[in-house]
């Protein structure tokens, strides 16, 4: 039985496996762009999961893709050619790890909820599939490495126990819980959820600020977008390199992939880049992102030396109250452990790094090696996280807690 599917695009695609060995048409897809139809039929199976879909995902390719690796995009179609599952992967290599696949949008940008898409209903046609298909097509790979997943997300676990049914070796490994915020309907129900100290404290600084026109909220369009980010930039650098921190934009390559990010999502509707002014200078600044019902906390900076009027405060509530007010259901803080997200009524939400090795002798040797530096940097850790706390012992004053 014939599986060609009529010509669409000039993307370059892989020989496919027949339906009769594969009950679904799976190819690996090493050129893509906006101008494909793959780009619109990977929009319309992402949905509203952001993290997902290709503007996002092909401009962190664009901006962080290294010498020698390659895009490895799977792409599974039923007989009838419709697009029902895509993997976003790339391939590289690394002298540790030695040939092997990733998601794309893995690394320092912190793509969250990463997965393989699959079409509601064909989810066990999807792995299966796939699962048949890489270890033949990957055989010289050492490892596929997944971060950023939800730990409950069925898809990943799935795929993760048919591998194994294929003796590979997975391993979960861990990673940063996110925080999301069950929102309410209205602004006053959510601040009487506040403990009574921080409730009579937002509350005061709306009516102090915001209600006396002191402080105003200003939100980026085409025309303000590229001055909305330099304030990005320039608070969220001061408040990281006050914390001794370099800050994410001292990496010129996360500045022009966030910049270029925040222009496309601008553009298709799905950014929400507000600063704060307090009597005409700002002081806050957050970079959200609009997924459906859901409000994404993606970055964020303050004015370090205007304490008194709590810019974070006011930021992170002006940002909840827009949530609100627009009908979300959900503000998702994302991965981290800052304090601030649970302060704010946040609910951690699991998350993971999976692993396959393939039942290769090499690769299990490097698989090893991997586990072996994993844990001298677990023991480093804890040994610094002891040295700060016994200096911090030592330098109190005798008369603390008094």
């Amino acid at each position: 039985m014939a599986t060609d599917c009529p010509s669409r695009d000039p993307v370059q695609l892989s020989a496919s496996y027949s339906r009769e060995v594969l009950p679904l048409r799976v190819e690996i897809v090493s050129e893509v762009d906006s101008t494909s139809s793959l780009f619109l039929e990977w929009e319309r199976l992402a949905g509203q999961r952001l993290f997902l879909a290709p503007r996002w995902l092909l401009t962190w390719w664009k901006h962080y893709r290294q010498a020698g690796s390659h895009l490895q995009i799977v792409t599974l179609r039923d007989d009838n050619c419709w697009l029902i599952g895509l993997a976003p992967w790339y391939r590289r290599h690394t002298w540790w790890s030695g040939d092997e696949i990733q998601m794309l949008g893995s690394g320092k940008v912190c793509s969250d909820y990463l997965s393989v898409l699959a079409k509601p209903g064909e989810k066990a046609q999807v792995v299966d599939a796939l699962a048949q298909y890489l270890p033949s097509q990957f055989a010289s790979v050492d490892r596929l490495f997944f971060e950023g997943l939800d730990a409950s997300d069925l898809v990943m676990h799935d795929l993760a126990s048919a591998m194994q049914a294929r003796h590979y070796e997975v391993k979960k490994l861990p990673q940063l819980d996110s925080y999301r915020l069950t929102l309410p309907a209205t602004w006053e129900e959510w601040v009487s959820q506040l403990s009574r100290s921080r409730r009579h404290r937002v509350r005061q600084l709306w009516r102090n600020q915001f209600e006396t026109g002191r402080a105003t909220i200003h939100i980026a369009d085409q025309a303000t977008l590229q001055h909305g980010f330099s304030i990005l930039v320039n608070l969220h650098q001061k408040r990281r390199n006050q914390m001794g921190q370099r800050g994410c934009f001292a990496s010129q390559r996360f500045h022009h992939f966030l910049e270029e990010a925040a222009r496309e999502h601008l553009e298709s509707g799905q950014l929400r880049l507000q600063w704060i002014e307090l009597e005409g200078r700002p002081i806050a600044v957050e970079l959200d992102l609009e997924e459906g019902d859901t409000l994404l906390h993606y970055c964020s900076g303050i004015e370090i030396d205007c304490d008194y009027a709590r810019p974070g405060w006011l930021g992170i509530t002006a940002a909840i109250r827009h949530a609100i007010d627009s009908g979300k259901a959900t503000f998702d803080f994302l991965r981290g452990d800052e304090g601030y997200k649970s302060h704010w009524r946040g609910q951690p939400v699991p998350m993971m790094n999976l692993e396959f090795t393939p039942p290769r002798f090499s690769a299990k040797i490097r698989s090893q090696v991997r586990g072996s530096l994993r844990l001298a940097k677990q023991k480093a850790k804890r040994i610094l996280r002891r040295s700060a706390k016994s200096e911090q012992t030592e330098g109190h004053s005798s008369d603390e807690g008094k």
